[in-house]
This record gives C-alpha cells, structure tokens and sequence, in this order.
C-alpha cells in the first residue's frame, strides 16, 4: 500500500496498539501526518507516515537522543513508538493543536503581544538549551515547526526532528534551514554548530513581533542586504572566513563591502525586490497604537534580547542558558511600582500565578490582534 492509497478509516497496526485515522492533518515530500484514534483508548494521536524508510530511521534514532529530556518540561514533541506498516514507517506523537503559521496566517500583518511571545521565548529557549545539552541541533526551526499544545493553551512546543542532527556533525557547506530562517553562517559558508537554531529562533520571535518576516527571503542576497542594513556589514574577520562570500560581498581597496543589487544583478542574473527592511522604533510605535497595555521598557528590552539572537557573528551570538537570564525573559526590568499591573499580567501568563482555564483562555485571545 503506497501512502498516498491510505485514507481516512484505515487501520495501522502498531506494536503498541492498532490506530485508525481519523482525518490528514498535512503532508510533505516525507509523506503525511494523520490524526489517528487507538483502539481501547479515548486517546488520539499524530502518526507520521513516511513512504521513506530512511528518513523514518532518522528522524526516530534523533527522537531516542532526546527520549531522556522531559518533553514536557523542556517544550518538546512528546514520542510514544514507531513502527513499520506495509513497508511505511509510522512514528506516534502526541497530538497538538495549532502550529504559529495556522495561528497567524490568519492575518499577515498580525502583531502579537510583547507578553505572550515571552511565554514563547522562554518555552522555546528551554527547548534550546536541552538540545544544546545532549549535543543535538533542530536545523529547521521555524513557524511551522512551533505547535501550540492545546486550544487556548499558552504552552508551545518544538516539533518535527526530520533534519535534526548531531552537532558534531554538522559541517561547513551543509544546506540547512528554509531561507526566511537560514543564518548568516549557512548562507556564507561558515563554521556551523548548534547558535544557528538561536537564529532561527530569533527570526520567529521577530516574526510574530512584527506580523512579517524581518528579512526578504526571495534570494539570499535579500536576506544578506537586509542583515547589513538593519545590523551593519559583518566583522572582516567573518568575511575573511566566508566560504561563499560571492556573489554577495567583495573587496574595494583591500576593505569587505556588499554589493551593489545592480552587481548581484549583473553577476547573476537575479533581479533583486524592493527594500523590505524593519525598522524596529517604529514596530514599538506600531505595538503602542495596537494594545491597550504597553511598555516602552519592555519592548526595548525584547528589542535588546532579539539583536543579541539576530547577531549575524556566530561567535558572539547569545546562548540559550544565557538568554534565559536575558531581562526580557526574568523581568526584572519590571520590578517598579508603577509598573506593577503590566507585571501582573505578564507573570500570570508566564505561569508564575496559577489561573483557572477561563481566564488563561481570555488573557491569551487577548494578546492575539
């Protein structure tokens, strides 16, 4: 049976249970991902059906490096088994509800509240740092790979380890991350280790910030320009290591500069778009005019953690442990009296006080505008 012959009402036979599904949730070049229900069990499940059995192998054997790490504690997919149907490899996942694209996507100028993306900042950053400690990388963090838990739920988590690897083995040259989120380093050839999951998170964070991606994704060089404008041109020293400076960057008089989008043109043939740059003072603005509660203080402590995450230098790039001690993600910054209500609300969501699922259910919709 091919994968695409399986339709809703079949049976998988599992080693732990027989699964029906129920409905197709989505599908890839992998295969698909079915909402499956358990025979005996009011359970239901993500079953991802791969027609590749070594893409299955992988991703498996990237789920039992992390088996160990609390799922729940540290933001991640949760497993149960695999197992092989009809020649498909079938891996059973927890069921989740929304990912960030289904819940933006809605709008594409959607701005998000400062305090629910420090709910996910700070859920995503533990995911970050647990991955940092058994020495794996995501390698596809993005808005699709982010899933809201439950309806309603501020709790997230970091799905799909299809491209995960070991970060040992991660190698200059490796073509990783979809463009919007690819870092600096895999688009000039540098040295690659576990910070480009930290920049890919940081153009998620700016994503749901600024209700659009912060850097064009049409070609690298768009994204490349626009790092240069908003951050400035890269340490010589980066550029000295590039591998793949061209057609991007070249030397006048012994000095790195971009190139001009009339010299990638002419180099590539690639018409380059119209600027799309953010400019973050007028996002904060932007917010102010959006959301009843707003601090000035707040957005520009975001804006400091964000830069530190976006630093195009890998080097200099934030880690997870230390993010996590960032202002923005403890708060301290909100310690003041005359910021006391704003606070409030912002630990209530961060889990600090315990709400009744009412109330969670009203402050999350919200901070959705």
């Amino acid at each position: 049976m091919e994968v695409l012959e399986l339709m809703e009402g079949h049976y998988l036979v599992g080693n732990q249970g027989i699964y029906k599904i129920l409905e197709f949730l989505g599908e890839g070049s992998f295969g698909k991902v079915a909402k499956c229900s358990k025979l005996g069990s009011p359970e239901c499940y993500a079953i991802k059906i791969m027609n590749c059995s070594r893409e299955g192998q992988k991703e498996f054997k990237m789920m039992k490096l992390i088996k160990d790490l609390d799922p729940d504690e540290n933001h991640l997919i949760k497993m149960f088994e695999r197992f092989t149907f009809q020649g498909m490899t079938c891996i059973v996942f927890e069921l989740l509800d929304v990912s960030l694209i289904d819940s933006y996507k809605r709008d594409s100028s959607t701005r998000t509240h400062l305090c629910l993306i420090r709910v996910i900042a700070q859920q995503m950053l533990k995911a970050l740092k647990a991955l940092k400690g058994i020495g794996v990388t995501h390698c596809d963090i993005k808005l699709d790979n982010i899933m809201f838990a439950e309806r309603d739920s501020a709790n997230v988590k970091l799905i799909d380890f299809g491209l995960a690897v070991e970060t040992k083995k991660l190698s200059t040259g490796t073509e990783i991350q979809i463009t919007p989120f690819r870092a600096p380093e895999v688009i000039l050839g540098l040295p690659l280790d576990d910070s480009v999951d930290m920049w890919a998170l940081g153009v998620v964070l700016a994503s749901v910030y600024f209700g659009n991606y912060p850097f064009p994704c049409d070609t690298e060089y768009e994204t490349i320009r626009a790092m240069v404008q908003i951050f400035g041109l890269p340490e010589a020293e980066v550029l000295h290591k590039a591998k793949y400076k061209a057609p991007h960057f070249t030397r006048d008089n012994g000095h790195w500069r971009l190139c001009t989008p009339e010299e990638y043109t002419e180099s590539t043939g690639e018409q380059v778009e119209k600027d799309h740059v953010i400019n973050l003072d007028a996002v904060i603005h932007e917010h102010q005019h959006i959301f009843d509660d707003h601090d000035e203080d707040d957005h520009r402590a975001f804006i400091d953690l964000l830069k530190s995450m976006l630093e195009v230098n890998p080097q200099n790039r934030i880690t997870p442990s230390q993010a996590l001690q960032h202002d923005f993600i403890t708060m301290k910054h909100l310690a003041r009296k005359r910021k006391a209500k704003y606070a409030s609300k912002a630990k209530e969501l961060m889990g600090q006080i315990q709400l009744g699922e009412k109330k969670k259910k009203d402050i999350k919709m919200s901070l959705l505008v």
